[in-house]
């Protein structure tokens, strides 16, 4: 019979069980612990975005119009679709980003402070708010 023992992850606070021996008091490891390390505030994934450098990259948000989900594959710096003037509006101080949405052929805006998660170069950041 296997002894295990509930822990609570210091990093994600998630519950698992673990073997209650450990030898040299060795301490338990999460097993989502490869995952904490793409853990970031919102700051930090829009410095991650803007670092792509133009690539392709897939947005989780919510919409907030109506509250849902949406998931996005859009990129940033397209300019080829561009009508010219000016925006009525300044994007940044609305806490939107503007994007370019291949599927529809369009710009887009994304809220910045309602993004939950970003997959940028095949590794996926979640924002901890």
């Amino acid at each position: 019979m296997k002894l295990t023992t509930e822990y609570r992850c210091h990093n994600c606070g998630k519950m698992f069980e673990a073997a209650a021996y450990y030898p040299n008091d060795a301490t338990p490891r999460c097993p989502d612990e490869d995952q904490h390390d793409n853990r970031v505030s919102t700051e930090a994934l829009l410095e991650k975005i803007k670092k792509s450098m133009g690539r392709f990259f897939t947005i989780v948000f919510t919409k907030r119009s109506t509250g849902e989900k949406r998931t996005m594959t859009c990129r940033l710096g397209v300019k080829k679709h561009l009508k010219g003037g000016a925006r009525a509006y300044d994007p940044e101080s609305m806490n939107l980003m503007i994007v370019w949405e291949p599927r529809s052929a369009m710009y887009k805006s994304i809220p910045t402070d309602a993004i939950v998660e970003a997959k940028i170069a095949g590794k996926v950041y979640q924002v901890v708010k």
